[in-house]
């Protein structure tokens, strides 16, 4: 997970977060999943897993300080506002149901991006591309002590949340195709956007483990192009020291549970 200030690394049973100011933050990974088996079900899993996601990175932003975790709530803020706003003017200026939804979903993504790259911090991306270079070169077996070693790794990789992303904006325009007269999203509303988000995350799993599948390689290309565009940015050493010097700390821990 990139910060505006570092990178955050989690293992199965601990985590450890490298930050700019020098400091090392660890602890132990708390999660339903590895004390209640039933919760490990298909779907169920992927709810609980989304609902700790959004617990542990509000959890962490709000140790960056009042004002780094007050600057990315006015930015979300301003994010669903104008999100809210679309989904009136657009129906009046839009009369296909489709075309209507895949363009809103395009430009909540987009203002989405924004809101994280101001409400984290400029270096949010580069920060993101270091995590993914000690990640991928940590799975190469290569030495994360070596700097320039890590650095020759790809920042793109097809566990990304990236990828996530594009599952989702795909499904919820789906849902806008008449179906027998029937309209899935608009049927559903709020619900079938939580089960996109859900169904996304199974369908995440299965498409990193049959990668060559046709529709998994679509998919990834799509995920892999907005992190080379967007979401990833070419790391400075600095960037890529945090990233390697968290992923070691978990590592540690982890050999020791």
């Amino acid at each position: 997970m990139a910060f505006g200030n570092g990178v955050l690394m989690r293992g199965r049973h601990y985590w450890a977060w490298a930050r700019a100011d020098g400091t090392v933050m660890e602890g132990p990974v708390r999660t339903l999943l590895n004390r209640h088996r039933w919760l490990r079900l298909p779907l169920l899993r992927s709810a609980v897993a989304l609902v700790e996601m959004i617990g542990l990175t509000i959890f962490h932003h709000r140790q960056n300080g009042v004002r780094r975790a007050t600057l990315l709530l006015v930015w979300l803020g301003l994010c669903l506002a104008v999100d809210f706003f679309l989904s009136l003017t657009l129906p009046q200026l839009i009369h296909s149901p489709l075309v209507e939804s895949a363009l809103l979903e395009i430009l909540g993504l987009a203002f989405a991006l924004v809101a994280l790259r101001q409400g984290l911090g400029k270096s949010v991306w580069r920060y993101h591309g270091a995590e993914h270079k000690a990640v991928n070169a940590y799975e190469a077996g290569a030495d994360l002590s070596d700097p320039e070693a890590v650095m020759a790794y790809s920042r793109i990789h097809d566990r990304c949340g990236t990828n996530l992303v594009v599952i989702m904006v795909f499904l919820l325009v789906l849902g806008y195709l008449p179906l027998g007269g029937l309209v899935v999203g608009e049927a559903l509303g709020g619900v079938y956007a939580v089960l996109v988000v859900v169904v996304s995350f199974e369908l995440l799993r299965l498409i990193v483990r049959r990668p060559r599948w046709l529709v998994s390689r679509v998919i990834l290309a799509g995920g892999r192009a907005l992190q080379r565009c967007v979401t990833t940015r070419e790391p400075a050493r600095e960037h890529l020291e945090l990233a390697c010097a968290a992923l070691r700390r978990v590592v540690e821990l982890e050999r020791k549970a």
